[in-house]
Protein backbone atom coordinates (compact mmCIF):
# COMPACT_ATOMS: atom_id res chain seq x y z
CA UNK A 1 0.00 0.00 0.00
CA UNK A 2 2.66 2.17 0.75
CA UNK A 3 4.35 1.85 -2.84
CA UNK A 4 1.44 2.94 -4.01
CA UNK A 5 0.78 6.15 -2.28
CA UNK A 6 4.54 6.98 -3.17
CA UNK A 7 4.07 6.33 -6.50
CA UNK A 8 0.85 8.41 -6.82
CA UNK A 9 2.20 11.53 -5.11
CA UNK A 10 5.12 10.86 -7.69
CA UNK A 11 2.61 11.16 -10.48
CA UNK A 12 1.00 14.00 -8.93
CA UNK A 13 3.44 16.14 -8.46
CA UNK A 14 4.99 15.53 -12.08
CA UNK A 15 1.80 16.50 -12.89
CA UNK A 16 1.99 19.49 -11.19
CA UNK A 17 5.59 20.05 -12.55
CA UNK A 18 4.24 19.46 -16.18
CA UNK A 19 1.31 22.03 -15.77
CA UNK A 20 3.31 24.50 -14.70
CA UNK A 21 5.51 24.35 -17.36
CA UNK A 22 3.26 24.87 -19.81
CA UNK A 23 1.39 27.42 -18.12
CA UNK A 24 5.16 29.17 -18.55
CA UNK A 25 4.62 28.37 -22.18
CA UNK A 26 0.77 28.63 -22.92
CA UNK A 27 -0.42 31.51 -20.34
CA UNK A 28 -3.37 32.05 -21.87
CA UNK A 29 -4.59 28.90 -22.37
CA UNK A 30 -6.23 26.50 -20.07
CA UNK A 31 -4.44 23.35 -19.92
CA UNK A 32 -6.44 19.67 -18.99
CA UNK A 33 -4.77 16.13 -19.20
CA UNK A 34 -6.37 13.68 -21.58
CA UNK A 35 -5.79 9.77 -21.45
CA UNK A 36 -3.67 10.18 -23.87
CA UNK A 37 -2.90 14.05 -24.22
CA UNK A 38 -2.77 17.31 -23.02
CA UNK A 39 -5.26 19.55 -24.50
CA UNK A 40 -4.67 23.29 -24.49
CA UNK A 41 -7.86 25.27 -25.12
CA UNK A 42 -8.43 29.10 -25.35
CA UNK A 43 -11.83 30.71 -26.67
CA UNK A 44 -12.91 28.16 -29.67
CA UNK A 45 -9.52 27.24 -30.10
CA UNK A 46 -8.09 23.51 -29.27
CA UNK A 47 -4.92 21.93 -29.69
CA UNK A 48 -3.72 18.60 -28.79
CA UNK A 49 -0.19 16.95 -27.82
CA UNK A 50 -0.06 13.53 -28.20
CA UNK A 51 1.83 10.70 -29.39
CA UNK A 52 1.26 12.01 -33.22
CA UNK A 53 3.54 15.56 -32.02
CA UNK A 54 5.27 14.69 -28.90
CA UNK A 55 8.33 14.70 -30.77
CA UNK A 56 8.42 17.81 -32.52
CA UNK A 57 6.87 19.73 -29.70
CA UNK A 58 9.87 18.26 -27.24
CA UNK A 59 12.46 19.55 -30.33
CA UNK A 60 10.84 22.89 -30.24
CA UNK A 61 11.01 23.31 -26.20
CA UNK A 62 14.22 21.61 -26.07
CA UNK A 63 15.48 24.76 -28.56
CA UNK A 64 13.40 27.24 -26.98
CA UNK A 65 15.65 26.72 -23.84
CA UNK A 66 19.28 25.66 -25.24
CA UNK A 67 18.59 21.67 -24.03
CA UNK A 68 19.69 19.90 -26.69
CA UNK A 69 22.68 17.44 -26.26
CA UNK A 70 25.06 16.27 -28.77
CA UNK A 71 25.60 12.71 -29.51
CA UNK A 72 28.59 12.47 -26.52
CA UNK A 73 25.83 13.87 -24.28
CA UNK A 74 27.60 16.97 -23.60
CA UNK A 75 24.91 20.32 -24.37
CA UNK A 76 25.50 21.95 -27.98
CA UNK A 77 25.76 25.58 -27.69
CA UNK A 78 24.54 28.23 -30.55
CA UNK A 79 25.96 31.07 -29.41
CA UNK A 80 24.60 34.85 -30.41
CA UNK A 81 27.68 37.03 -30.42
CA UNK A 82 31.31 37.37 -30.58
CA UNK A 83 31.03 37.71 -26.43
CA UNK A 84 28.50 35.32 -26.18
CA UNK A 85 31.26 32.77 -28.29
CA UNK A 86 34.05 33.57 -25.98
CA UNK A 87 31.90 32.25 -23.58
CA UNK A 88 31.38 28.89 -24.84
CA UNK A 89 34.92 28.21 -25.93
CA UNK A 90 35.63 28.51 -22.06
CA UNK A 91 33.03 25.69 -21.45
Amino acid sequence: MTIMKNNDIVIKQGKEAIEMVLALLFPEYQISFLPMSIMLSKDSERFLIDKENFENFRNIVSQMFCLNKTKSGAHKYNPGGVQAMELVKKF
